[in-house]
């Protein structure tokens, strides 16, 4: 994502408009890339030296915002790396420098003996010894030297993530592969309500200046969901954006966009608590088994996913975890446990969080510090399961 100095948009009454990149930006960038890889093996210095001479004139005889040049060249940065390039540790390599420096009197003499005891050449050890210094690390080339296309589509891609961290909420509707997108969001621990309508999904996601706690993290954790949203055909999202002063506007971007749909599958758990878990309650060796529950819940006109499900025999019983948080998050999150009244819930909180066992219609509820008690769940959903009375725990569920 682009860091706020490097966003580029204009303002269309209360529209926020990015200034994506277009094919028309493809020569000059183009000629970046080729400026690149003209720098390979050059040191970090000779990069800043490059860009502020022959790129910067280069993109304002094409007439290229600077801004826009200066978030293109890190994007560019982060294909074409900047990596230590040393024969062995350089902080190995000044320790052995500087302890013959002191021992002899001749700079020579210091790096031959140095250069001996390392195995290395003289030229090796001074080619080493400040490799780690960020001014010192050399430019290497891609292992896959990407389009001038691709760049631009990830340019265009760290645009938007950067201007959504910036959002108050943010509204995705995902019109196929919905339940992937859902899993993603989740796995992210997006604070994230659904609703079910004849095109597909709609999730209202809370935005990083909504959360009141962990900013940065909930942040970054929205940028990285963002790929997988527009990875689906049809895609579109809708945000309240807050700028510099407080002024609320709205940004509208959708599948016409120039973005790149880069998107990688989650993995089974990502949240540490479900980690942590997953491990603690598959290890008490009960008869019951816990997977992350796929199944959605149709409560009114809205859609709910649970975290977990524990299943043992006929008996299943919903987990879910609650968080992060934003307090109109939290209401209706309890809105949804109370309408749904799910008897085989346990709803497992966060003692951080302001809501009373009172304010939660589940099964059960289970207070958590950092890491859910692995055999309390156990206990409640055994409880659970003795009173199932009129028959699997749910009635009805899927």
């Amino acid at each position: 994502m682009l860091p706020a100095r490097l966003l580029v948009y204009s303002l269309r009454g209360g529209e926020l408009i990015p200034h994506y990149l277009i094919p028309r930006d493809e020569p000059w960038v183009r000629d970046v890339m080729s400026e690149l890889d003209s720098l390979i093996g050059k040191t970090a210095l000779d990069i800043d030296e490059a860009f502020s001479g022959r790129i910067s004139d280069a993109a304002r005889v094409a007439r290229v915002p600077a801004r826009t040049v200066k978030g293109l060249w890190q994007i560019c940065l982060r294909i074409w790396k900047l990596k230590s390039m040393a024969a062995a540790r350089p902080s190995r390599v000044r320790s052995v420098v500087f302890d013959f420096a002191v021992a002899l009197p001749a700079r020579e003499e210091a790096l031959e003996a140095a250069a001996t005891k390392l195995g290395l050449s003289r030229e090796q050890v001074l080619a080493s010894l400040f490799a780690d210094r960020p001014a010192a690390r050399r430019l290497q080339a891609p292992a896959s030297v990407p389009s001038s296309v691709e760049v631009v589509q990830r340019y265009n891609l760290a645009l938007l993530q950067g201007l959504l961290l910036h959002s108050r909420e943010v509204v995705v509707h995902a019109r196929s592969h919905v339940r992937s997108v859902v899993r993603f969001a989740r796995l992210k621990r997006l604070l994230c309500t659904y609703d079910s309508n004849a095109e597909g999904l709609r999730l209202t996601l809370s935005g990083p200046l909504s959360v009141l706690r962990h900013t940065t993290k909930y942040g970054h954790a929205l940028a990285t969901f963002v790929p997988s949203a527009i990875a689906t055909p049809g895609w579109s999202f809708e945000a309240r954006c807050i700028l510099e002063g407080g002024r609320e506007v709205r940004l509208v971007s959708s599948s016409c966009d120039p973005i790149a749909s880069t998107h990688v599958l989650p993995r089974d758990v990502d949240s540490l608590v479900e980690r942590h878990l997953l491990r603690d309650f598959r290890r008490l060796g009960s008869s019951w088994t816990i997977a992350r529950e796929t199944a959605a819940l149709q409560i009114g006109g809205r859609v709910f996913f649970p975290d977990f499900g524990l299943t043992r025999g006929s008996s299943r019983v919903l987990v879910e975890i609650v968080g992060y948080y934003t307090p109109e998050y939290l209401e209706s999150k309890l809105r949804t446990f109370r309408e749904a009244r799910l008897e085989s819930m346990i709803v497992c909180i966060d003692e951080t969080l302001d809501c009373g066992d009172e304010q939660v219609v589940a099964g059960a509820v289970l207070r958590y510090r950092q890491r859910v008690d692995a055999v309390a769940l156990l206990d409640a959903a055994e409880r659970l399961a003795g009173d199932e009375g009129e028959g699997p725990l749910g009635r009805g569920l899927p």
